[in-house]
């Protein structure tokens, strides 16, 4: 949860008047305010009788502050969708996660898009983070969550049991690799008998354990929302170390219930004496504790792995951090290296709307660009057009070039109204739409809309599904667990294997 304070300068703010735009999202009512000039924070929400909490949460980009022309979403009240019953009996309910698509989930529990959109007509108006929806239950499907835990049989099972609630370990004992095995690796360090490697995952042990299985099962009860991520995530990390058996590597492994929201667990962790012996820690998977943990690291010259952090500044001066997701301003510049590459000729277009925090996508963009349409041999007037609003940018199409308008933006509210405008031209005009990441969570997003416009997203990671390794991979865990990959089960399995392969001596011939 966010706080803020107000300032002198805050409360003598610029007078307020009530927008008169509205629009419904995601089941919720909301107001639309454009900021003007002088306005804060502060006074907004104190005019519309909310917290500021409340429009952070809405708008995740006010947190770096508001500026003149930003449209923020006020939210009135949600609206009641009528209640159905369940029938729990062939259906499970799976509530919907921050990053999930009607593309992943279909590929976790083997259905069709279809045939979810058949069972569930409310997704015709797109999928929304904390919606739950029905998932028709199989053989598979009803042991998986039980499997996942690493549950044995029982007939009547109570508690769902997590082996990993204190700081555990357990040793996993590589195999000596084949004789024609050879491994390049770009390990420098001291070769050792034995490797400590530490995993930081919050498995909110002590909940997730109060869980009535049978409910879970049924899909009565929902595991806490880091644990659903911890789980798989940890399975994925296990794959890998077990695919690693063909190399000669000891290891032994250390397993802590570790989240930002408890000081006081991350204080006892540290004082821990075997935490000093480490040669590998991977996460925290978030925010202030792993800042905590990659201190402690770089006090022992231990390296250390950031899951999902995209901010850069976990690496300010600190070599031993790494991290694997790449920030936004890296996926915006690699989007104009695409773009220049793919669509030189053409006629492109940057939108900028002004939003504050977007002014440094605005110029990463622009930058990288345009060097690169020099270093092409185009002369410096050929840079890439800027457009202010959706008018400039109709007026700007070209009836004889592809136009690829870039919108860098995180603002839900002015992305889905520039589309439904820019969808209006579409059949008038060759347009590529190039967009952000976070567009992937939208729910309000109309799909015939962004194929008109042939809508390309930077991604962080990709699975390819026609991969006979990857279908390999599929086919051991849903053997090991029961149930279908998740997205973090994918990169927790790439991270580790990488990492314990680039920090850990390995035999990298027969000879040797």
């Amino acid at each position: 949860m966010f706080n803020f304070s107000a300032t002198a300068q805050e409360k003598e703010s610029t007078e307020i008047h009530k927008t008169k735009s509205s629009a419904t999202i995601g089941g919720v009512k909301y107001y639309l305010h454009t900021v003007e000039k002088g306005q804060t924070l502060f006074a907004i929400a104190k005019f519309y009788a909310c917290s500021v909490n409340n429009i952070v949460i809405e708008n995740p980009e006010a947190i770096d502050g508001i500026s003149p022309g930003q449209i923020l979403r006020i939210p009135i009240e949600k609206i009641k969708q009528p209640e159905v019953a369940i029938d729990s009996t062939h259906y499970k309910l799976v509530k919907i996660e921050h990053g999930q698509t009607l593309f992943s989930i279909s590929k976790t529990y083997t259905i069709t898009i279809e045939k979810l959109k058949s069972i569930n007509p409310e997704l015709k108006d797109g999928l929304k983070e904390g919606q739950t929806i029905k998932i028709p239950k199989t053989k598979e499907t009803t042991t998986a969550t039980a499997s996942l835990l690493g549950k044995s049989e029982k007939k009547n099972p109570e508690k769902v049991e997590i082996k990993t609630v204190e700081p555990v370990k357990f040793v996993s004992k590589i195999e000596e690799p084949k004789k024609d095995t050879i491994i390049k690796t770009s390990f420098s360090g001291e070769k050792k008998d034995e490797y400590n490697i530490a995993f930081f995952l919050p498995f909110h042990a002590d909940e997730a354990n109060s869980i009535d299985i049978d409910k879970l099962v049924r899909g009565d009860a929902q595991l806490p929302n880091k644990t659903a991520v911890a789980l798989p995530f940890y399975e994925g990390a296990l794959m890998a170390i077990d695919s690693l058996k063909k190399l000669k590597l000891n290891a032994k492994i250390f397993i802590y219930d570790i989240d930002d929201s408890d000081s006081l667990n991350i204080y006892n962790i540290l004082k821990k004496p075997e935490l000093a012996a480490m040669n590998l820690m991977i996460g925290p998977l978030y925010g202030s504790s792993f800042m905590a943990i990659s201190k402690f690291a770089k006090d022992h010259s231990i390296p250390i792995v950031s899951p999902f952090t995209q901010v850069n500044k976990i690496l300010f001066n600190n070599p031993f951090v790494c991290k694997v997701t790449p920030s936004t301003t890296l996926q915006i510049e690699q989007m104009a290296h695409f773009v220049i590459d793919t669509f030189q000729t053409q006629n492109i277009i940057l939108v900028n709307n002004g939003g504050g925090k977007e002014n440094s996508f605005i110029s990463a963009f622009k930058t990288t660009s345009n060097e690169d349409l020099v270093k092409a041999g185009h002369p410096v007037t050929d840079s890439v057009k800027e457009a202010k609003s959706l008018s400039a940018v109709q007026s700007m199409l070209s009836a004889t070039k592809t136009n690829v308008i870039i919108l860098p933006s995180n603002n839900q509210s002015y992305v889905t109204e520039f589309i439904r405008g820019l969808n209006n031209s579409s059949d008038k005009y060759k347009i590529v739409l190039f967009g952000m990441h976070s567009w992937l969570n939208y729910d309000n997003l109309d799909l015939d809309y962004l194929n008109s416009l042939s809508l390309h997203i930077p991604a962080n990671n990709f699975i390819d599904y026609s991969n006979i390794p990857t279908q390999n991979f599929i086919k051991n865990y849903r053997e090991k667990y029961k149930t279908e990959p998740e997205s973090y089960v994918f990169q927790a399995f790439d991270l580790t294997y990488y990492f314990i392969i680039t920090h850990c001596a390995i035999k990298r011939d027969k000879s040797k």
